[in-house]
This record gives structure tokens, sequence and C-alpha cells, in this order.
């Protein structure tokens, strides 16, 4: 390693920021939020500075005196050198208190080398006495970096006043909106009229029981938001591989049923539509990683990697599905694995800026009880449903019927999309046509609006 020649704290800066701490009240309301205690490098001086915030959470005036008495009642005034050390070394030659702010800025700048030093320290020991893997570390690493630029940027009030013109602009958007669409169009009309479509930095949720073709609207909603021209679609699949998945898509798109090809009954005429559609779903921005039981870190990490590629960056990203998901190391309950990974992917949308949607399976309760899911259904977890924007639900009611007819060979098949959390907008439920052939999604009333 390179020798560090460089000085990682100023000690000049920080005893100014102590002197104008001590002197002026309205210097030390504007340090102190700007600056931790955390933030100085010397010792000493990070506890004055602690003591000098205590006394002011207080309601007492900060001086010498009280935070002197701060320190004795904590029994440190003797380890940072006591009132002399506070009155001759700290006060001296700085009464320029117009200064003080410039003094914060060497404090925090030096504040975050340091920080950037230890990750960058810590990133290095684990690669020669682990074996660690190495996307989880880059992820690791990265995370970190960003949350120490996060933790850099001072953000303050919002005064209303300045706000209302960019809502009135955002409301003559929503007005002249096509469809209504305010986030990215789903592809199917009655699902954006409810949600306005699937918004940046929203996680969103479709679960389902087994069989009733969660991977089939993920899967149709994808296909659509690739060809908006908005960014890429990222595909996590971890139960199918990247080429059923394509299968599918070609055969939605062309609306030729697969299982016709299978039995060998397919004519030559549809056999040039699925030419037609691979065609077309061969210029779609779609991108699916197969990788079985991968972790949260490894999502992020490879998002971030396209996101950079990609001229038009990521419009959305899809995870099929939840449970699946590797945990971190140590962790072995499922429910707590579960409710990580929940958290970590809506920190992902928060973090890319685009909306993330998650597929999820129901308890085993759901299944032994008729009639929609319901939010308490959601599989090992409340945290999905407290993470979660948007929860949706996906319920086969003709299958409540009793009936053991194979719900699979039936053509047109009448499924209940219900919306039972939104944080933004109305619940409620969308009658849809599933054509499990095809594995293509339509609403019950237009199919020419479907997919």
């Amino acid at each position: 390693m390179a020798e560090i020649k460089k000085q990682l704290w100023n000690a000049d800066a920080e005893k100014g920021v102590l002197a104008g701490v001590l002197l002026d009240p309205e210097i030390a309301i504007e340090i102190f939020a700007c600056l931790s205690e955390s933030d100085f490098y010397d010792r000493r001086h990070s506890r004055i500075y602690l003591a000098a915030k205590t006394v002011d959470s207080k309601g007492e005036p900060i001086s010498i005196v009280t935070v002197s008495n701060e320190l004795e009642r904590t029994n440190e005034l003797e380890d940072v050198g006591g009132l002399k050390f506070i009155s001759d070394t700290l006060l001296t030659d700085y009464v320029v208190l117009s200064q003080v702010l410039s003094y914060c800025r060497i404090v925090k700048d030096h504040s975050l080398l340091r920080q950037f030093l230890s990750v960058a320290g810590n990133g290095i020991d684990r690669v020669l006495s682990t074996n660690v893997d190495a996307h989880e570390l880059l992820d690791s690493v990265s995370q970190k970096m960003f949350d120490i630029g996060t933790s850099s940027s001072q953000s303050d009030f919002y005064r209303v006043g300045d706000l209302t013109e960019g809502a009135i602009q955002d409301f003559q958007t929503m007005r002249e909106a096509k469809d209504g669409v305010t986030g990215l169009s789903t592809g199917l009309e009655p699902l954006n009229r409810m949600t306005t479509g699937f918004h940046p930095g929203e996680m969103n949720v479709i679960a389902a029981r087994p069989g009733v073709g969660k991977t089939s609207l993920a899967l149709n909603i994808a296909r659509h938001i690739a060809g908006l021209g908005k960014g890429a679609v990222v595909f996590f699949s971890l139960e199918m591989t990247a080429h059923d998945l394509t299968k599918r898509l070609v055969s939605s798109t062309a609306g030729v049923g697969i299982q016709a090809i299978i039995d060998g009954t397919l004519g030559p005429r549809f056999y040039d539509d699925l030419q037609r559609a691979a065609e077309e779903i061969k210029d779609l921005p779609i991108y699916i990683d197969e990788t079985p039981s991968i972790s949260s870190a490894e999502i992020r990490a490879k998002s971030r990697r396209l996101a950079h590629r990609e001229k038009q960056g990521i419009a959305a990203i899809f995870v099929d599905y939840l449970q699946l998901m590797q945990g971190d190391d140590g962790v072995e309950n499922h429910q707590l694995k579960v409710a990580k990974n929940s958290a970590d992917l809506k920190g992902l949308a928060k973090d890319l800026k685009v909306p993330v949607i998650v597929l999820s399976q129901l308890s085993r309760g759901a299944a032994k009880r008729e009639g929609p899911p319901r939010l308490s259904d959601l599989r090992d977890s409340g945290a999905i449903e407290q993470d979660a924007d948007v929860v949706m639900f996906l319920h086969d009611e003709n299958a409540d019927s009793g009936k053991n007819e194979d719900r699979s060979l039936i053509i047109d098949r009448p499924i209940l999309l219900r919306i039972a959390k939104q944080r933004k907008g109305q619940r409620g439920d969308i009658r849809l046509i599933f054509k499990p052939d095809t594995t293509s999604f339509w609403p019950d009333d237009s199919q020419d609006s479907g997919f």
C-alpha cells in the first residue's frame, strides 16, 4: 500500500469550530446542523463538542463554564485537558467568527476522507483475510461509499411556499397525461387507471397462489414497458430459465399457444407469426438473469452495472420471486431473510429511482380458505406489506368452486386482480382474462386494449 502522506485532520479548524460554538449561540446553531461529534478527529475536541450540544439540548446557554460543568458531571473534564485547555488553547487567536463556517467545512471534508479510507481499508482486509464473494464485497463497499456521500449532503427544511409551483406543474402533468398515466404504463388500461402506472422509487408486489399466472403477468408488463423506449427492463428469474421465459415472450407476443407447438399440430402460417414475434422481441431491451438463489447484493450490483452500461439506463426491475432469494450469511431464520431482502429491494428502487416489481408467494393458509388473498397471506414476512408501495393479488375465483377440472386446459380463465394496498391511490378489483396457452392477460371488457 502507498504511504499516507496527507494529514487526515486539521487541528486548527477543529479548534476554530469549537471556539465559534463556545462564543456565539447563533454560530453554534449553524454548526450543530452540519457536524456531529464523530466528525472531530481529536477525541478531546469531540467530547467538548458533545458536551456543548448536551448543554444546548437542556436549554442552557453555551459557555466555557456550562460546558466545563457538563464535562465534570460526566467525569471527562480532566480527560480533555481541564478548564485550562478549554479556555487557553481553544479561544486563543480564534475570535474571527466569520470564518467559523469555513472551519466547519474543513472539518467535514477531513471526516469524509477518513470515512472513505476506513471503508477502503476494511475492504482490503476482507479480501486478504476471508473468502468473501467478490460481487458481495463490491456491492457492500459501493453501498458504504454511497452512504458516506448521502450523509455529506446537508438537507434543510422546505418552505411550502417554494414548492407550490412544482405541485401545480405536477397537477398539470397529471391532467395532460395520456390515459392518466404519470408513471410507466403497465399495458393494462384498468390497472393504469387505478395506479397511474408504476413509479420510480416504488416497490410493487404481485402475489398469488401457484399456477394463477403471476410470472405471466410480470412478463406481459415487462414486455410492454420495454417497448416504451424509456430504458432497459431487467428480469431476475430465480425459478425459470432465461430460455423458457423467452419462449413465453415469443408465444405471448405472437398469440400462438405453446401446446400446439408441443403437439406438432401448428400450421405453417402460425410459425410465421412466431418468427415475426421473435424479431419484435429481439429489438426490445429486456435482460434476463437466471441466477438461482441470487442475493439482494448481487441484484443491486448487476442492476447498477447495467444501468451504467445502457444508454437510457433502467426503466424497471422485476424479481421472480422473493422467497427464493438468498439471505445474508449467518441469517438462518427464513422470515428474517425475506424481511431483509424485501427492505433491500425497496432500497434498490429508491437508489436507482426505478420501479421494482417483486413477485411473492402466499402462505399455505391462503390455499385453505376461499376468496381472494389478504395482506396477511403474504408468505414469511409482514415486512413485505410494510415495504411495498403497491400490493396486488391474482385470484382465480372459479378455483374456489371445488371442481376437480384441470384449470390449465381452460382457454379463457377469469382472474381477479385485487389491489389490496396502494400508498398513493385507491384500492379495488380489476377483472382480467388469462389465456394460459399463450400466457397472456387481457381486461375482461376489452381485449383490444390488452397485451
